[in-house]
């Protein structure tokens, strides 16, 4: 059964705040990356084992679009929500073109995210 959220945000406050608001909502399985390239050795350590990915889309080491190309090739069904400050319409396609499934604005009101993350979650 897949059980954890993988969070990937070079931002520590960020991350801090995301892992907060989840757990306030109790979802406490939640696995952390620093950058793309942490994220990446995590999903593939716990292949099979993750419900939704929230990626930010500028990180050092290996970008949120680039994240997604490489977690698409082992995990083409897991949802993968876009968390970042960026509201560039062509990057936003880009990343749905390489396989994202959502898209949220920093910062973002914590029960909007939730409501995201659950309709991920219940599909």
């Amino acid at each position: 059964m897949k059980k954890y959220i993988l969070i990937a945000d070079d931002s520590d406050v960020i991350r801090s705040i995301v892992e907060q608001t989840l757990r306030l909502y109790h979802y406490d399985n939640i696995i952390s990356a620093q950058d793309g390239k942490d994220a990446l050795e995590k999903a593939k350590s716990h292949k099979n084992e993750i419900a939704l990915y929230v990626f930010d889309v500028n990180m050092p080491n290996m970008d949120g679009i680039s994240l997604v190309k490489e977690v698409r090739a082992f995990d083409s069904t897991t949802p993968i929500i876009m968390l970042t400050t960026e509201t560039d319409k062509a990057k936003m396609m880009i990343a749905r073109d390489n396989g994202a499934t959502g898209w949220i604005i920093k910062p973002f009101q914590g029960n909007k995210f939730i409501r995201i993350v659950e309709m991920y979650l219940k599909q």
